[in-house]
C-alpha cells in the first residue's frame, strides 16, 4: 500500500511515523488544538473544510448528523484524510440531549461499587459512541480533601485508593466501546488554597506521591488511559500546564502514559493572563509543549497560528512539535478513526430501559442513612406526609448537566405523588436561600401530616463548567464549578425553616440532595432521620421513594468526611498520627480542654460511615502473612437482621512505626456484598506491595517492614513483615 498509515493492518507505530513524514508543519500545528467555533464547524459540516482538517472539535453545538459529516469530509476533503477526535464532556452521563443521566461522582463514591461504575462507564461510552464521539473528558479523579472547594461533587471522594478502584473502572468501561477517556486534573487539584477553585496548591512532593497521585497511576497503568488533562492549579509554584517535572518525567517516564495530554479550556493562555508565568500567549504555547502538553482545548489561542511562524522562524524545536503529534496520532489510530468508517457510529439506544433501572440502582446504592431514630423505613399504611423544601420537586443534578436532564428527572414528590396520590402533600416553603412564595400554607399542611419529609441542601442547577455562563438560574447557586465556599453550613433560609418544622411535634425526616460535606449537626439534633442522597440522577426521585418505604436498604457510606466546622478543616480520615492532637483532651463550652479548647477534633460524621435498616455481624478475622508479597486477611459477614440488604466491607491498614510518618489508617481494599436475613458471606483481600508501603527519603516507595495493624468494621488484627 502507498500510504502506509491508511493499511489498518499495520503496526500503530510504522502507521503513525508514515503518516509524520507526509505532513507539512502547518497540518502538524492543525493537530495541537481543538475546534470549539460554531460558524467553523458548521462550514465543515456542508463541505467546506480546511486542506489541513482539524485535531479535534467540540460536539456542544452538534447534531449527529453534523459530527458525522464532519467527519466523512475530514476523511475525503482534506490531504492526507486526518479525521479529527470529536470530544464531549461525560462526568455522569453524556453531556447531549436525551442522554442518560445518573447519579453525580461523589454519590458513586459513596456506593463503594466499582462494578456499577464500570456499568455506568459502559453505557455512557455507548451512548457517546452512537453520537459520533470518541473521546470523553472523565472521570474526575482529585482526591477532595477541601470540602469548600465547589467541585467536591465531580470527584468519589477524599481517599486515594477508593478512587483509583473508580478510576480504573471508569475508564475500562467507557473505552470497552472505542471511546477515550480523559483523567483530571492531574495531578493535585483537589486541596486548592482557600477552597478556591484553581487556586495554588500547597503539598509537598511525598505528600502528592502519598496521596495523590495513586488514582492517575493506576489509570494509567492498569486502565491504559489514553489522555489525561492538567489540573489548572499550580504545585509548588509551578502551573501543572507548565510542569515538565510533572507531565514528562512523571507521568510518562515513571508512570510510562503512553497516550495524549489534553489541556484544560483555556488553561494554557492563564499561564499569562492568571499565574504570569509568560509574557504572551505564544511563549505560553511553546513553554506547555515543551513541558509535555499535546493539545490546546478548546481553540488555539497559544498551540496555533502565532506558534506556526514562530516555528517557521526556528523559534520552536520541530522536535517538540513533532512529539505532541505523534502521541495524537496514535490515539487516533488506536481509536481506530482512519479505519473503516461504517464502525465509527454504533447504534445505541438512550435511556434505554436497562440504564434508566441502572440509574435507580445507582441512586439506591449512593444514598448513605445519616440519622435514624426509628422513623425509617416507613410503613405503606402511613395516613399523610407533607413533603416540603427547596429540592422536594426540583431537579438537583450537580454540574455538567445537560439541560434536557431536568425535563427527564423525577423528583421525590413526583416520585410519592405516583405512588400515594393525595396522601402528599406538597408545598414548597423555602427556596434555596429564602423563604419560598408558598410558606405561608406550611402550618396548615404540617398540622393535617401525620410525618414531614424536608428535601434540603444545594443548588446545583448552573448547566456547565467555569465561566460557561447560565441566563436561565433563577435561584443561588451553592455548588459546582466555580461555587466555593466559607461556610459548609445551609444557608440561613434553609436552616430556620428546618427549625420552624420542627416546631409541629411531627417526625421529621431530612433529605440532602448536594455536592459536599455540610456542617448539620443542628439540623441533625432537630430531625429525626437524615439521609444523605448527594446528587441522585434522573432516577433519583424512585430511588429515594424505595428507601424511605423500605423496598429497598440504605447501604452506602460516606467517602467524605463531614466536619463539625468550618474551623475544622482539614478534616479527612487518613491523616498522620500526630495531626490530630497529643493530649487528647478534648474540651467543651462548660469544661475548656486541649488539643481543642472548646471543641473536639472528631468529625460529625467520619469516612465510611453509613446506617443500614438491617445488621451486620463481623467475625473471624484472620491474616496469613508469607512475606510482603504474601498477605491474605479473611472474615465472614453475617445478616444478622430481618431485611435484605447490602454492606461495603472495608479495610484498613496501619503500620505501627515508620521512619517517615505513618498514617493514622489508610482504607486498602473494599468489597460490596449483598446478604439475606440470616445469610454468611465469606470475603478474602489479597494485599499487595504497594498496601504496606511508604514514600521513602528518596521519594520512592519502600516495602514496610515492623507490624502492622488490619481493622475491618469492629475487628482488629495484627502481622508483621
Amino acid at each position: 500500500m502507498d500510504r502506509k498509515y491508511l493499511d489498518k493492518n499495520a503496526d500503530i507505530g510504522e502507521r503513525v511515523e508514515d503518516l509524520l513524514a507526509r505532513m507539512t508543519l502547518e497540518e502538524k500545528v492543525v493537530q495541537l488544538s481543538g475546534v470549539s467555533n460554531e460558524r467553523r464547524l458548521y462550514d465543515a459540516a456542508e463541505g467546506k473544510i480546511p486542506g489541513e482538517g482539524f485535531g479535534a472539535f467540540f460536539a456542544r453545538k452538534l447534531s449527529d448528523e453534523q459530527i458525522l459529516a464532519i467527519m466523512k469530509n475530514s476523511r475525503e476533503k482534506t490531504r492526507l484524510g486526518i479525521p479529527p477526535i470529536v470530544f464531549e464532556e461525560s462526568l455522569h452521563g453524556l453531556y447531549r440531549e436525551g442522554s442518560t443521566a445518573f447519579p453525580q461522582s461523589i454519590g458513586m463514591g459513596a456506593a463503594f461499587d466499582p462494578g456499577l461504575v464500570y456499568e455506568i462507564a459502559k453505557i455512557i461510552g455507548a451512548e457517546a459512541r452512537a453520537s459520533g464521539v470518541r473521546q470523553t473528558l472523565a472521570p474526575n479523579i482529585d482526591i477532595s480533601r477541601e470540602p469548600r472547594w465547589g467541585r467536591v461533587e465531580e470527584n468519589y471522594g477524599e481517599d486515594p485508593y477508593l478512587t483509583s478502584r473508580m478510576a480504573v473502572s471508569y475508564v475500562t468501561g467507557l473505552q470497552s466501546n472505542g471511546v477515550a477517556a480523559t483523567v483530571k486534573h492531574y495531578a493535585a487539584h483537589g486541596s486548592p488554597e482557600g477552597g478556591i477553585n484553581i487556586s495554588p496548591v500547597h503539598t509537598g512532593e511525598r505528600e502528592w506521591r502519598e496521596s495523590m497521585i495513586e488514582p492517575f497511576a493506576k489509570a494509567v497503568q492498569e486502565a491504559k488511559v489514553l489522555s489525561v488533562m492538567p489540573a489548572y492549579s499550580e504545585l509548588d509554584g509551578i502551573p501543572l500546564h507548565a510542569h515538565r517535572g510533572m507531565l514528562t518525567d512523571v507521568l510518562r517516564g515513571e508512570l510510562g502514559f503512553d497516550g495524549y495530554v489534553f489541556s484544560d479550556f483555556g488553561a494554557v493562555p492563564m499561564l499569562v493572563s492568571a499565574q504570569h508565568v509568560c509574557h504572551d500567549c505564544l511563549e505560553a504555547g511553546k513553554t506547555s509543549l515543551h513541558a509535555g502538553l499535546d493539545m490546546e482545548a478548546t481553540s488555539n489561542d497559544c498551540l496555533g497560528p502565532e506558534l506556526l511562524e514562530a516555528a517557521k522562524r526556528g523559534e520552536v524545536p520541530i522536535e517538540d512539535i513533532d512529539t505532541a503529534v505523534r502521541r495524537i496520532l496514535g490515539v487516533k489510530f488506536r481509536l481506530g478513526l482512519f479505519d473503516d468508517a461504517d464502525t465509527y457510529v454504533i447504534p445505541f439506544e438512550k435511556r434505554a430501559e436497562s440504564s434508566l433501572e441502572l440509574a435507580r440502582k445507582a441512586a439506591e446504592e449512593s444514598a448513605v442513612l445519616l440519622k435514624n431514630d426509628g422513623i425509617l423505613p416507613l410503613k405503606e399504611d402511613f395516613g399523610k406526609i407533607l413533603i416540603t423544601g427547596p429540592n422536594a420537586d426540583e431537579a438537583q443534578l450537580g454540574d455538567y448537566s445537560h439541560r434536557s436532564w431536568d425535563r427527564q428527572t423525577v423528583t421525590l414528590r413526583k416520585a410519592l405523588e405516583e405512588r400515594y396520590g393525595d396522601r402528599i402533600l406538597y408545598a414548597k416553603g423555602c427556596a434555596v436561600a429564602a423563604p419560598a412564595e408558598d410558606a405561608g400554607r406550611i402550618p396548615e399542611l404540617a398540622e393535617e401530616a401525620d410525618c414531614i419529609i424536608a428535601v434540603m441542601g444545594d443548588n446545583s442547577m448552573f448547566h456547565g463548567g467555569i465561566g460557561w455562563g447560565d441566563v436561565n438560574t433563577t435561584n443561588a447557586v451553592t455548588c459546582g464549578e466555580g461555587f466555593d465556599t466559607s461556610t459548609l453550613q445551609l444557608p440561613d433560609a434553609q436552616k430556620e425553616f428546618i427549625k420552624g418544622l420542627s416546631k409541629y411535634g411531627k417526625p421529621l425526616i431530612l433529605v440532602l440532595e448536594n455536592g459536599r460535606p455540610l456542617c448539620i449537626g443542628e439540623e441533625c439534633g432537630l430531625s429525626d432521620a437524615v439521609l444523605e442522597a448527594w446528587y441522585p440522577g434522573e432516577q433519583g426521585g424512585y430511588a429515594l421513594a424505595n428507601i424511605l418505604f423500605g423496598r429497598v436498604s440504605p447501604s452506602g457510606k460516606l467517602p467524605i468526611t463531614f466536619p463539625r466546622t468550618v474551623g475544622h478543616l482539614p478534616c479527612f480520615y487518613n491523616y498522620k498520627v500526630s495531626a490530630r492532637g497529643f493530649y487528647h483532651k478534648p474540651g467543651t463550652s462548660d469544661k475548656p480542654g486541649m488539643d481543642y479548647i472548646t471543641d473536639t477534633p472528631d468529625p460529625l460524621f467520619p469516612f465510611g460511615y453509613g446506617l443500614s435498616y438491617t445488621s451486620f455481624e463481623y467475625s473471624d478475622l484472620k491474616v496469613e502473612c508469607g512475606g510482603p508479597e504474601d498477605i491474605k486477611v479473611s472474615l465472614s459477614v453475617k445478616n444478622t437482621g430481618s431485611m435484605e440488604g447490602r454492606e461495603a466491607v472495608l479495610m484498613f491498614i496501619s503500620q505501627e512505626f515508620c521512619p517517615v510518618t505513618p498514617f493514622i489508617k489508610r482504607l486498602r481494599k473494599f468489597t460490596k456484598v449483598g446478604l439475606k436475613p440470616g445469610e454468611t458471606a465469606h470475603v478474602t483481600f489479597k494485599l499487595e506491595k504497594d498496601d504496606i508501603s511508604y514514600i521513602g527519603f528518596d521519594m520512592k516507595p519502600v516495602t514496610g517492614e515492623g507490624r502492622f495493624r488490619i481493622a475491618v468494621g469492629d475487628l482488629t488484627a495484627e502481622f508483621e513483615i
